[in-house]
């Protein structure tokens, strides 16, 4: 059985088991469904089932285990620690893409560039190995690259972009853009690196890249109009949101995050459909920025 079968397979199995506890039954019912739709044999024994459970744990953390009592399988959620899941994801947009080939006219996704990700895998492999990497690099507002030796310590993606955060020579900590990156070197050979902040805790305080270290976080409280509110509901501003108030007029949120760029910038997009209720200081830049707009000279 192909790879590719087994990876849809397994994305079916992932499907099923969030959608609450599921029997043998059901799941050939579902698998036998999907492969008609897919073109694909879908079905299995209960031995590959197994074997696909233990992969689905080794590869994406999420443990679905048989419970005799109901007889069903079900997801443990307190053992359970979901990652890599966006690979799934990434996997069931090719198969979009494909069926998209045979509809041309009909399916029309996003123009995207190419964002540098020839570079993820010798990054990666730098961190793991801890080496230096050498890149050109070019600066958006400078218009001319420079080689600059960096030693990477973490990956993170914002807004269809990847970002390599590295420490300089200087041993300074900074961002850089791989869709600004040229050309790449590795060095070989393990280099010291200075001790990395807990950067969970780091991208947890702001939207987007930019952490300023001598802001603080702070309690960020925004009021939406009832439609907009549902589209708030379903795709959050940031994993701190909160739902203060949510009457079927207006939808009242908190965010504990630092004020940045990013931030003020996904306020503006919402236009009219947003109110800063705090706190003052926000409120203010926001009007700054909103007026700058309606005052702009930029011909």
């Amino acid at each position: 059985m192909s790879k590719l079968n087994s990876l849809y397979r397994q994305l079916q199995i992932i499907k099923t088991a969030k959608k609450g506890p599921f029997t043998w039954d059901q799941l050939q019912s579902n698998l036998e469904e999907k492969s008609n739709d897919k073109e694909m044999d879908l079905l299995i024994s209960k031995r590959t089932l197994n074997r696909d459970l233990k992969e689905i744990e080794e590869l994406f953390g999420l443990i679905i285990e048989y419970d005799f009592k109901s007889s069903s399988y079900r997801i443990n959620i307190e053992e359970s620690s979901e990652n890599h899941l966006e690979l799934l994801e990434s996997f069931e947009t090719i198969q979009a893409f494909r069926r998209a080939n045979r509809l041309s006219g009909k399916v029309f996704f996003e123009k995207r560039l190419a964002r540098g990700t020839e570079y993820l895998k010798p990054i990666l492999e730098a961190i793991e190995n801890q080496e230096v990497i050498l890149v050109e690099y070019e600066k958006y507002w400078l218009w001319k690259s420079e080689i600059r030796e960096l030693r990477p310590i973490a990956l993170k993606e914002y807004l269809n972009r990847w970002y390599v955060m590295a420490w300089t020579k200087k041993d300074e900590l900074h961002f850089f853009g791989l869709d600004r990156i040229k050309s790449l070197e590795l060095i070989p050979g393990k280099v010291s690196i200075p001790p990395a902040p807990d950067l969970e805790s780091r991208f947890l305080e702001t939207i987007g890249i930019i952490n300023n270290s001598k802001e603080t976080v702070e309690t960020v409280v925004l009021t939406f109009t009832e439609f907009k509110g549902r589209y708030i509901k379903s795709m959050p501003i940031h994993p701190t949101q909160q739902i203060l108030v949510d009457d079927g007029n207006i939808l009242e949120i908190s965010l504990r995050v630092k004020i940045n760029y990013e931030l003020i910038s996904v306020i503006l997009s919402h236009g009219d459909e947003v109110k800063v209720e705090e706190p003052e200081r926000l409120k203010e830049m926001v009007k700054e920025k909103a007026k700058n707009i309606m005052e702009s000279k930029i011909k």
